[in-house]
């Protein structure tokens, strides 16, 4: 990654571990995205949950899924 980075750049590291991670902008945080997206991976680890019961490997393809949620 430090390959593409200048030599004057202040990120230019020996390794990508000696980076400081960056501030967040908390303005920059939309909380509706959030949401949506703690909704997806419930419904990711609901349908995983059931594979397992039903004894269905992830390397198959489902013909069909249908999520109930109240939320629409």
């Amino acid at each position: 990654m430090r390959n593409g980075l200048s030599d004057e750049s202040s990120l230019k590291k020996d390794s990508i571990h000696f980076t400081d991670i960056p501030n967040h902008n908390e303005e920059l945080i939309d909380l509706a995205t959030e949401e949506t997206v703690i909704h997806m991976q419930h419904a990711i680890e609901t349908g995983r949950l059931i594979r397992d019961k039903i004894n269905v490997p992830m390397k198959y393809p489902l013909s069909k899924v249908v999520i109930v949620d109240a939320n629409e």
